[in-house]
């Protein structure tokens, strides 16, 4: 049971205080190790390969992605994803299924960043990646609409991405899409705040740390007006359980009030995708809506 395995690592890694001499970076790592293999085992069994032509790329020579286009796929539309995972677990390879499934729903071509993950590579490495895999996607394919998606975390670096696109006054992605978007850190009490609190601690570097929980590269909910003006119209998608419907609800709010394109859709699940096979009627509805809205923007 993978749940298991995330709260026994979560244990030995505060009980090792990320002290590499201590056993809990070794039960930490084998743990993390377990989790992506046996969900990329998964998702390739359960990936429709006949849909979809697999394809790994090199986005530079430290940074590559898995590159995901369905039968008849439109060149000219692109979809960056980022995967979930706390910014410490999974792989692009964990989401083939749901990747393969986006590609056919929306005709696009999606490219699955591998981005560096803590606590190894703690932020800003990740937003980074993102920022490479942005650069080389307009310079690869300089005629292609290039939009940015992401689940949980991965969301959370789609949005960062967006910020800092904002901040340097560059072009923005056609679009950006969240499901069950991270886009602050819960003070909230309960276990899954807890967790989500332990993820970007993690991300943060522990007692590394570069920056804080109130950069908006880290929790997008606190960009400033002139720079939340500058985004990409915005889709999210999160279950009415789901801790992250606060983060959508919250920015949803924000994008209003000055007018800027949003659309929001709350479903009965808790969760949506992510790596399984999101094959309930939930799962489909949100990618239809996906399709619809990128449709608009392509």
């Amino acid at each position: 049971d993978w749940v298991k395995l995330y709260l026994i690592a979560c244990r030995f890694l505060w009980q090792s205080e990320f002290d590499p001499k201590m056993a809990g970076v070794a039960a930490f790592k084998c743990a993390r190790a377990s989790i992506n293999t046996t969900t990329a085992l998964v998702a390739r069994a359960a990936a429709p390969h006949d849909d979809c032509a697999f394809e790994r790329v090199s986005i530079t020579s430290a940074l590559d992605g898995l590159s995901v286009a369905a039968a008849g796929a439109d060149a000219s539309r692109m979809i960056l994803y980022f995967h979930g995972g706390g910014h410490w677990l999974l792989t692009a390879d964990t989401y083939r299924h749901f990747l393969c499934r986006l590609s056919v729903t929306t005709q696009a071509r999606v490219v699955a960043v591998a981005y560096r993950k803590a606590p190894k590579n703690p932020f800003p490495a990740g937003l980074n990646d993102a920022l490479l895999a942005w650069n080389w996607a307009r310079e690869q394919h300089p005629d292609a609409s290039v939009a940015v998606a992401g689940d949980a975390s991965g969301a959370n670096l789609a949005f960062a991405l967006v910020v800092k696109l904002a901040q340097t006054q560059a072009e923005q992605p056609v679009a950006c899409i969240g499901i069950s978007p991270w886009l602050h850190i819960s003070s909230e009490q309960s276990m899954r705040a807890s967790y989500r609190r332990f993820c970007f601690d993690l991300y943060l570097g522990h007692n590394r740390k570069v920056t804080s929980a109130a950069d908006p590269l880290i929790s997008p909910l606190y960009a400033e007006e002139k720079l939340v003006r500058r985004f990409p119209p915005i889709s999210m998608h999160v279950g009415k359980n789901d801790l992250a419907l606060r983060d959508v609800e919250k920015m949803a709010t924000v994008l209003t009030s000055i007018g800027n394109p949003v659309e929001t859709q709350v479903y009965p699940s808790l969760h949506l995708h992510r790596w399984g096979s999101g094959s309930d009627l939930w799962a489909q509805d949100s990618l239809l809506r996906i399709d619809e809205f990128l449709y608009r923007l392509w």
